[in-house]
Formats: structure tokens, C-alpha cells, sequence
């Protein structure tokens, strides 16, 4: 706390405003984090996706399949 802040206390507008901000910092932590999550499970699933396709086309190409 700086030396004016002791002579001054902080309005009840301030205080206000100050848990309005805290609260709004802290939702747009969460949304970060909500959103970081969605995308890796969205690359997991990717990867997963890609995962099942090469496996499910290597019979084919072992045996000729697929060719023109």
C-alpha cells in the first residue's frame, strides 16, 4: 500500500470495480484453460482418427489393393 492510499481508503465505487476486475481476470483464466483443453482433446482425436486410417489402409497396400 503506497503512503496516499493510507489517507485516502479506497471508495466503495473502487472496491467494486476492483472485484468486478478480479472476477473477470479470473473467468478469463478458466475460459484459457476450458479452451486450452478443447483443443488438445481436438488433436487428440486427430491423431487418434489418423492413427485408425493408416492402420485400417496398410492391408491394402501390402496386397495391391486400391491401385489403378
Amino acid at each position: 500500500m503506497n503512503r496516499l492510499a493510507r489517507f485516502f481508503p479506497p471508495s466503495p465505487r473502487l472496491r467494486a470495480a476492483s472485484g468486478r476486475l478480479r472476477a473477470a481476470e479470473t473467468g478469463f483464466e478458466l475460459s484459457m484453460t476450458d479452451l486450452r483443453r478443447a483443443a488438445l482433446e481436438h488433436v487428440d482425436c486427430h491423431r487418434l482418427l489418423g492413427i485408425a486410417l493408416r492402420a485400417s489402409l496398410q492391408p491394402a497396400v501390402l496386397h495391391g489393393e486400391g491401385r489403378s
